[in-house]
């Protein structure tokens, strides 16, 4: 199996306001894009929605998943498509609707330029120091390289993928796996570290 993988630490993560609340980057691809030039692939975010009504903006040349972490949202598309979310619930939607959002939340969001990538979020809890057990199943088979990221919102989390990869990460840190060759399936092992309950989000992105 060719991949190469990295931690990237909570305290690396720069966070920024927006007009509803703040937004911490995770990562994007390729490495020297920026959010503000529109010029990246895909992007990973979390952020805070601390005013009761706000916007999106709008991206055009992009897909948008959102998933709530803590707290419930209201999502306006244009006027026409009201979704409700709980937490862990998701929300996949263009980039070009006219977005606004009602109630307080944190939540987690996957950016994907349109005709270059596409992806999908998948949330685990786990309780106290439990051990889970994931067989992933990647359905990309059309592509040659694609990315996996697991990011702990909550506790901290031992992961071996594979037995290749075995890394500890704490809370608020994201393991980023490329790989660079077709794969079928993950077996993903993931063990709470602490006694209290977890929460991780997975990502997979194939471009």
């Amino acid at each position: 199996m060719f991949f190469d993988y990295r931690i990237i630490k909570k305290e690396n993560l720069i966070t920024n306001e927006w007009s509803g609340g703040t937004t911490t980057q995770l990562s994007i691809f390729p490495e020297n894009a920026n959010y503000t030039d529109r010029d990246f692939i895909w992007r990973l975010s979390s952020a805070t929605v601390q005013q009761e009504n706000s916007e999106f903006t709008q991206l055009p040349d992009y897909n948008r998943i959102l998933m709530v972490l803590d707290g419930k949202l209201e999502l306006n598309h244009n006027d026409t498509e009201i979704i409700y979310l709980n937490a862990l619930d998701q929300n996949e939607f263009d980039g070009v609707s006219q977005t606004k959002s009602s109630g307080k939340a944190v939540d987690f969001n996957l950016m994907m330029r349109k005709d270059k990538c596409s992806g999908k979020l998948k949330a685990v809890s786990m309780g106290k120091c439990e051990n889970v057990k994931i067989n992933e199943i990647i359905g990309f088979y059309s592509s040659s390289e694609f990315t996996l990221a697991v990011y702990i919102y909550k506790s901290d989390i031992k992961i071996t993928i594979d037995e290749d990869i075995n890394a500890s990460l704490n809370q608020g840190d994201l393991l980023l796996v490329n790989f660079k060759e077709q794969i079928a399936n993950l077996e993903i092992n993931m063990e709470n570290q602490c006694d209290e309950e977890a929460k991780v989000i997975i990502a997979q992105i194939s471009y």
